[in-house]
């Protein structure tokens, strides 16, 4: 069985219990929002969507004008995130199932990619940031909303807890994806809430030629 497959079991037994699950971390996502700073009429990308707890904040910042593409791996999230969409009636929302490591999207397609709480789980995670940046236009911006090993000292007593309920998602907390940032975007910052075990690291595509010879390499 491929990584990926069995990810997709996994989140396909928690699909309907996902949104009761990670209530604990909602209330960071504003705060990635705000980082993402998404313009009326953008074309966002959710990755790793999931059951699409992004949803509403996303459409709240590129308005009915603006196009919201969720991609997920699993299908039973995706039919989750569809309930949503159909139940709060917005437009322009394209739900895809898909591989983020193999985004099936144009390159330069997108004036901004989200993506939270995912790169601890997705396999190649490396490879899923590089087709981040090859989708986004130069200017967009990137945000990984994401959990690690705490950094104070209340935190790092709680990592061992937070890592084994993680396991059973297939979450991996020693991954440092924000350090693949800083050599495919430009204006990278990242930033640390409840004493570490959260944080948002954000960047900006910038001249094209940069970002797609990193996207090869």
């Amino acid at each position: 069985m491929t990584e990926v497959r069995r990810i997709q079991r996994i989140w396909t037994r928690w699909a309907g219990i996902y949104d009761l699950r990670v209530r604990l971390f909602m209330r960071w996502r504003k705060a990635a929002l705000k980082a993402l700073r998404p313009r009326p009429g953008d074309t966002v990308l959710d990755l790793a969507c999931g059951t699409g707890l992004n949803f509403s904040h996303i459409v709240g910042w590129i308005g009915s004008e603006g196009r919201l593409v969720g991609v997920d791996c699993t299908r039973a999230m995706l039919e989750q995130a569809r309930r949503k969409v159909v139940r709060q009636h917005w437009e322009g929302v394209a739900l895809v199932e898909g591989d983020a490591a193999t985004l099936p999207l144009a390159s330069e397609s997108c004036d901004a990619v989200l993506c939270s709480y995912a790169m601890v789980i997705i396999p190649d995670y490396r490879r899923a940031i590089a087709e981040a940046v090859r989708v986004l236009k130069p200017g967009g911006r990137l945000v990984l909303l994401e959990p690690k090993r705490g950094s104070a000292l209340w935190a790092r007593a709680l990592t061992p807890f937070v890592a084994f309920a993680g396991r059973f998602g297939g979450v991996d907390l020693s991954r440092r994806p924000w350090e693949e940032l800083p050599s495919l975007l430009e204006e990278v910052s990242r930033s640390e809430y409840a004493g570490g075990i959260v944080y948002i690291a954000s960047g900006t595509k910038g001249k094209q030629k940069r970002a797609l010879s990193c996207t090869r390499a």
